[in-house]
């Protein structure tokens, strides 16, 4: 191995100064057949890679701890350091020593991080690998996203005090697995509180001025103006934008990158989802963060990887344009109108290769002669789709279509080249047909014929010397040689020179036999050579069309995602929506997207408009009041992308944003308890909410006391309604509110079916209109499983506390169950809380004098101003109070 031949001063000082260019990375130290790393390197590889860890120099006085694996195990390594959040910078081993050298030089080759990922063998099919980068200026910011694999990018600007909530959102949506930004922006205040929303997302840091920015932009595009863009407009997008590019070229060791073009992203042209939105509707993956149960895993019909990516960007990313949307409906109807046309369509679309990133890799210069073939015959699919789509005469469709057989010269060009099954290395020959080059087809001749020769040597020689065992064959360190066993060396010609002695025998060569072997050695040297510059020629012919091959595997990627909201809707009979500007919402036959396909799934109508556009949904638990909020919001989200819904008719207003408050927990990490985040929640809702805005809200307030929480969802009820105008479902326990019917414009009451049979609860999972009139807890509990003598004491509990709510005479109160707990003052309180409950609500007069008391004592103490001590002293007097005893 070279390490025998190397000092170590040489060879370490190669290491340091590359660990001194890629300070931030791991650097995998190719020596010879290996990947060596040292020093702290190697602690961490040993430790994520599960490496063997030893030590280089062990009799020094502090040996240089050492870790390496076999050059095949880069690929596996390489996703391994990447997973646990490393960069890793890959340093090859020249093949040639460089004038007066005496060790072989190591040059970086490559600095691979989570964002900037190309490789189809190191990427998912279905996941983008994405690169965010920000910059910030006064009030506003700058955001871009370039998927390295495909060479897209989007960019957008958020101004205002809200911009930072905006791009936590974006985020979120885009999901990069890399973000990147100045080290002046990143100690920003407000950044610290971004990336704690950044679970998994490596954040880099890479300083450029804004003129170089600018510039780097411009190389990229290959343009002498960035107008074009819209960018002029939006400095701070093209800041992020150039940003990204300048860092995506740095780690890639080169000078550009196949950046296609740069997307501007309005915020009035989408369906905006927030990150709890993302979450609570369970679009992408579940709340356990399973895929499978999501929206996404319900829908996916498509049959390219690009399509898959495409379809996941279109949920994440709806419109709020009615025609747009219009468009993608007519198309969904167009190719679901006929199964013969849809079933060709997705057959002519099965198997081909991901065409976005085969371009990317072609404008990398790493294509092979299979990644240049699949090319070829996704291409030659091409015809078949265009016929399939143009028999549509649908407009969408046709103009995806239009060009899809830009490339077809180019395909055919590349069948007649490469062989039928060309191998993966590119300098062992067999890459190219017969008949395309004549001097490839006489070498070949020549190694044919010269291979044949050795095997007729052997047979002839064989029956020469009356030798069966005798063997022709060949090695890299002899070449070709004539093999004899120990037992019929004495029949070896004089003439014949003994080359290699082995224990069972010994290995000859002849004047003939190394002329024979010099010469198709020759041959296939040429040959193998040859057949490499040949299939340069190709890929540089091919890479001058790799911008259309990427405009082609776009215009692919949003037919597969039309045929798949077509398969997904005629397959389980969705219909078309009709999209309205007003503030309508009409749904008839719902259904959840996902949920439908269990047995026995209840669809629920649904109806909003000016004159009903807050609906309080009671009901008990189980009772399907979460699964009706979702529903709606669903149906929104994929009539907004393009998709038929689930139901059985359907008329929905566009809608901005949609926001939830469905369930919140605890984050520990930043303080906050339950009801912290559920009031965050709420307080963001009300501050970006617009009337054309929809809004689930489910269960507000219950994080507190019931007084604190009923007056909270209350407040929250008259803001919704009054200053907002938002459509809103508004799902709560709190009966006192259904009393804001008739009182407040727009709000309905509705509920959730239920019916008790000989106190057993059967739910009907329906939503009619009116009030729910009880909560049913005590029965959902012993559905639960509560012990039996728990729920009949909860039982004699609430009857009483209702008969008390209900203004009972004192002689007529009696006690509930055994224990007396007429005259306890809790009971006075629950009773209190029960009135409440049944919209009554207590006088002073009805309240003992030292429940008063201690009222007053309340409002009288200044809280902000007492001492741990006295906050205890007057806990103790409140408590004394309340059980009636004087102070």
């Amino acid at each position: 191995m070279e390490v025998m031949m190397m000092t170590k001063r040489g060879m370490m000082d190669q290491f340091f100064d590359l660990k001194e260019a890629h300070p931030d990375t791991i650097l995998f130290f190719r020596m010879g057949d290996f990947y060596e790393l040292f020093h702290e390197d190697a602690e961490i590889a040993a430790d994520v890679l599960g490496l063997a860890l030893t030590s280089r120099d062990k009799k020094a006085a502090e040996p240089i701890p050492m870790a390496g694996f076999p050059w095949h195990g880069l690929e596996e390594h390489l996703r391994s350091m990447l997973r646990a959040g490393y960069k890793v910078t890959v340093a090859e081993q020249e093949e040639e020593l460089r004038d007066g050298a005496k060790l072989l030089e190591r040059v970086a080759t490559r600095v691979y991080t989570p964002g900037s990922l190309y490789e189809e063998n190191l990427l998912d099919g279905d996941e983008r690998s994405m690169l965010a980068a920000v910059a910030l200026a006064n009030d506003s910011l700058g955001l871009a996203v370039i998927d390295a694999s495909t060479g897209q990018a989007w960019a957008s600007t958020h101004e205002g005090s809200d911009r930072f909530l905006r791009l936590t959102d974006d985020l979120q949506r885009w999901q990069p697995t890399e973000l990147v930004l100045s080290p002046k922006d990143a100690e920003h205040p407000q950044m610290g509180t971004l990336f704690l929303h950044l679970d998994g997302v490596m954040v880099s840091h890479h300083q450029l001025s804004k003129q170089r920015r600018e510039d780097r932009l411009r190389d990229m595009l290959n343009v002498a103006d960035l107008g074009h863009l819209d960018l002029d407009k939006a400095p701070l997008a093209l800041s992020a934008t150039g940003l990204a590019a300048d860092y995506l070229a740095r780690v890639h060791l080169r000078t550009e990158i196949p950046l296609r073009d740069v997307e501007v992203i309005e915020e009035q042209g989408h369906l905006l989802l927030d990150q709890t939105t993302l979450k609570n509707l369970e679009l992408t993956s579940t709340l356990a963060g399973e895929y499978e149960g999501s929206l996404l895993s319900t829908l996916n019909r498509c049959r390219t990887a690009m399509g898959r990516r495409l379809l996941k960007t279109w949920i994440l990313q709806p419109l709020a344009a009615t025609d747009a949307i219009a468009a993608r409906h007519q198309a969904v109807g167009a190719l679901s109108r006929s199964s013969q046309r849809l079933n060709g369509l997705r057959e002519s679309l099965k198997g081909i290769r991901d065409m976005e990133r085969l371009a990317t890799q072609l404008s990398y210069g790493r294509s092979n002669a299979r990644d240049i073939l699949a090319t070829a015959l996704a291409i030659e699919r091409m015809p078949a789709i265009m016929q399939w789509c143009g028999d549509t005469k649908d407009p969408l469709l046709e103009h995806l279509a239009s060009d899809l057989d830009a490339l077809n010269e180019m395909g055919v060009l590349i069948q007649q080249t490469l062989a039928q099954s060309p191998p993966l290395s590119l300098r062992d020959g067999g890459l190219l047909r017969q008949g395309v080059d004549e001097e490839i087809d006489h070498l070949r001749d020549i190694t044919s014929k010269g291979k044949a020769w050795f095997s007729e040597l052997e047979t002839d020689l064989r029956a020469q010397l009356e030798i069966p065992s005798l063997k022709v064959r060949m090695n890299r360190q002899i070449g070709w040689f004539i093999e004899v066993t120990q037992s019929h060396v004495e029949k070896v010609p004089d003439a014949w020179r003994r080359k290699q002695q082995m224990t069972n025998g010994s290995r000859y060569i002849t004047d003939e036999l190394v002329e024979r072997d010099d010469l198709l050695l020759g041959a296939d040297t040429k040959l193998k050579e040859l057949e490499y510059r040949k299939f340069l020629e190709l890929r540089t012919y091919c890479l001058q069309h790799a911008a259309t091959l990427a405009d082609i595997a776009r215009h692919i990627a949003a037919i597969d995602v039309l045929q798949c909201f077509a398969s997904v809707s005629r397959e389980r009979q969705w219909v078309r929506p009709e999209m309205v500007e007003s503030d309508t919402l009409k749904l008839e036959g719902a259904r959840h997207p996902v949920l439908e396909l269990q047995s026995g799934f209840v669809p629920n109508d649904f109806t909003m408009n000016k004159k009903r556009n807050f609906l309080l949904i009671t009901g008990p638990n189980m009772g399907g009041k979460s699964t009706y909020l979702r529903t709606v919001a669903l149906l929104t989200v994929l009539a907004q992308a393009g998709c038929y819904v689930p139901a059985k008719k359907a008329k929905i207003g566009m809608v901005d944003r949609i926001f939830t408050r469905v369930g919140a927990s605890d984050d520990l990490r930043r303080g906050r308890s339950t009801f912290m985040m559920e009031m965050i929640e709420v307080a963001h809702i009300l501050k970006r909410a617009s009337a054309r805005s929809l809004l689930l809200l489910d269960e507000i307030g219950r994080g507190t006391s019931t007084f604190d929480g009923l007056s909270i969802a209350w407040a929250v009820t008259e803001d919704v309604c009054q200053r907002i105008g938002a459509r809103t479902l508004f799902a709560t326990h709190y009966h006192q509110l259904i009393g804001l019917e008739g009182e407040i414009d727009g709000l309905k009451n509705v509920h959730v079916q239920v019916v008790q049979d000989e106190g057993t609860l059967r739910f009907l999972h329906t939503v009619a209109d009116g009030p729910c009139d009880e909560s049913y807890g005590v029965q959902v509990a012993a559905l639960a499983g509560l012990p039996r003598n728990v729920v009949e004491r909860a039982t004699d509990l609430l009857a009483f506390l209702e008969l008390q709510a209900h203004g009972a005479k004192a002689g007529e109160q009696g006690t509930p169950g055994s224990r007396d707990l007429g005259q306890s003052s809790l009971m006075g309180y629950f009773a209190a809380a029960a009135m409440t409950d049944q919209g009554q609500h207590p006088t002073p007069q009805q309240q003992p004098q030292h429940h008063q008391d201690v009222i007053e004592r309340l409002l009288d103490a200044n809280v902000d101003e007492l001492t741990p001590r006295q906050a205890l002293d007057l806990l103790y007097a409140l408590k004394s109070t309340a059980g009636g005893e004087n102070l």
